[in-house]
């Protein structure tokens, strides 16, 4: 017969090692639920805004790649081996962007020395024909920048595909520049290193090789095969061994404006900024007060405009690679036009960037007249 237990006397040790009860149980997996759902949640939401962060930082990347290689080129364009002597507007030529011929890419000698337009817009009317084929798959209506310029390297030795520009330093020389793939048409000199600076016909006048570059947007990265896509693209045309080549540069960028700056009082800084300095039909609003207290004969050449530009603000839409569900795109962008980008209305985040680049081998050689 058990015992029973005297009033105070402890619990057997047995009694004391029960376990939970099923509310108990129940209880504490609630709460275990409770905290999941949180942790899940939260690792739910930081994985949405990490993902958020990348794209957005590839975006801004991406536009500021782009700006950086047309600035580039924009400050390097028109140095054609012989910085210190100025050119006048008449020693430039509009040339066909699309060329692929010496005779049609603006270096001449007869019956005056000549170079093609440090930049030039070729897309603005009157545009050339050959766009369509020599600028692959370009968004409709897009603007197109063409730079021209020789490269700072003169080590390199002809090709016999890549042109090269040769200048002379000697008055003796029958021509003042050779431009040219061949490597016996190079016979100009420098002056030799000597008291007097005699022209010698052992110092040889360095090569140096073009560069032509035409900046565009197109509606695709990949525009054929398996792989095509309707990424709008920025895209360069660049000429190299003797043809038009054309690459992927930057993806993503979805629109380019560009406000050239004219210099019209010979001073080396913009006065005004237009869209199209190839349109002679009227004054441009902007510059009129200007051209009027200058003098500047406006309708007089396209080519001398062109010439003047020595500046160029470029604006450009970049936008994410990929969608976000959760946003509708109803934003309106300026990139400096007239009208307005947008509202486009997808789901893709955009953004404006924009710098103003200076045409150092125009504007810069003015300044220090």
């Amino acid at each position: 017969m058990t015992t029973p237990r005297a009033h105070g006397q402890p619990m057997s040790h047995a009694r004391l090692q029960a376990g939970m009860s099923l509310i108990e149980l129940m209880i504490a997996v609630a709460i275990g639920l409770a905290l999941l759902a949180g942790l899940s949640s939260l690792y739910v939401s930081t994985s949405k805004a990490r993902t958020e962060f990348n794209k957005t930082s590839e975006q801004v990347e991406n536009g500021r790649f782009a700006l950086q290689s047309i600035t580039r080129d924009i400050e390097m364009a028109g140095f054609y081996g012989r910085a210190s002597q100025p050119l006048t507007t008449s020693s430039y030529v509009l040339s066909d962007p699309c060329a692929a011929a010496p005779a049609s890419m603006g270096f001449s000698t007869t019956p005056a020395l000549t170079f093609p337009l440090p930049v030039y817009g070729p897309s603005l009317p009157p545009a050339p024909p050959c766009l369509a084929t020599t600028l692959p798959n370009m968004r409709t209506g897009a603007e197109v920048l063409t730079v021209s310029y020789t490269a700072g390297d003169v080590t390199a030795a002809p090709s016999g595909t890549d042109y090269y520009l040769q200048r002379s330093g000697c008055e003796t020389d029958p021509v003042s520049m050779v431009y040219s793939k061949t490597a016996s048409a190079f016979t100009l000199h420098n002056k030799a290193a000597v008291a007097g600076g005699a022209c010698s016909t052992s110092t040889t006048a360095e090569l140096r090789k073009y560069v032509l570059r035409s900046y565009y947007v197109a509606t695709c990265d990949v525009c054929s095969g398996a792989g095509a896509d309707t990424t709008p693209t920025l895209k360069m045309a660049e000429f190299v061994n003797g043809a038009i080549q054309v690459s992927s540069l930057v993806p993503g960028i979805e629109d380019v404006h560009y406000s050239y700056g004219v210099d019209l009082d010979n001073n080396g800084s913009p006065d005004c900024y237009v869209d199209n300095p190839s349109d002679t039909s009227a004054v441009p609003a902007a510059c009129a007060a200007v051209v009027t207290a200058a003098s500047y004969a406006w309708a007089a050449s396209a080519s001398a405009n062109w010439a003047n530009v020595t500046a160029v603000r470029v604006n450009l839409l970049a936008r994410n690679l990929e969608q976000t569900a959760s946003w509708t795109d109803t934003r309106t962008y300026d990139l400096g036009r007239a009208a307005v980008d947008g509202p486009y209305g997808d789901h893709y985040k955009r953004h404006v960037y924009g710098t103003v680049a200076r045409v150092w081998n125009t504007g810069g050689v003015r300044e220090n007249q």
